[in-house]
C-alpha cells in the first residue's frame, strides 16, 4: 500500500500550467515530486548541463596531472618545497574557482 494516500486537486490557468511544466522540465523531475518538494520548502535547482560536468572533470584531471608532475620534480630536486606548495595551492584554487563558478551558473 502506498504511503501517500492523501490527494489534493489544484486547478491552474493555461499560463500557470505552462509555467509549472517549464519548471518541472528544467528540474528534470516528475511533476508530483517537484510539487511536493516546492510545497515542503525545498529550493529546486536545474541540474547542470553535461558540458559543465565534463569541464569540471577535465580541469580536475589536468590539475591532478600537474600535481603529479610537480611532485616528481620535487623528488628529483628540480623544484624546491615552497614552490611545490605554492603550485599545489594554485591548482586547488583553480579547481575551487571553477566549482564556485559552476554553482553560480547552475542556480
Amino acid at each position: 500500500m502506498s504511503r501517500r494516500n492523501k490527494a489534493v486537486v489544484i486547478r491552474f490557468t493555461e499560463d500557470e500550467w505552462r509555467s509549472l511544466n517549464d519548471k518541472v522540465r528544467k528540474a528534470k523531475m516528475p511533476r508530483e515530486k517537484f510539487c511536493r518538494a516546492v510545497l515542503l520548502g525545498a529550493k529546486i535547482n536545474a541540474p547542470p548541463d553535461a558540458d559543465y560536468v565534463s569541464l569540471i572533470f577535465e580541469v580536475r584531471r589536468v590539475g591532478s596531472n600537474l600535481n603529479q608532475m610537480v611532485k616528481k620534480l620535487n623528488v628529483l630536486g628540480i623544484v624546491h618545497a615552497p614552490e611545490l606548495e605554492r603550485n599545489q595551492n594554485e591548482i586547488h584554487e583553480v579547481c575551487d574557482m571553477l566549482c564556485n563558478t559552476f554553482r553560480r551558473v547552475v542556480k
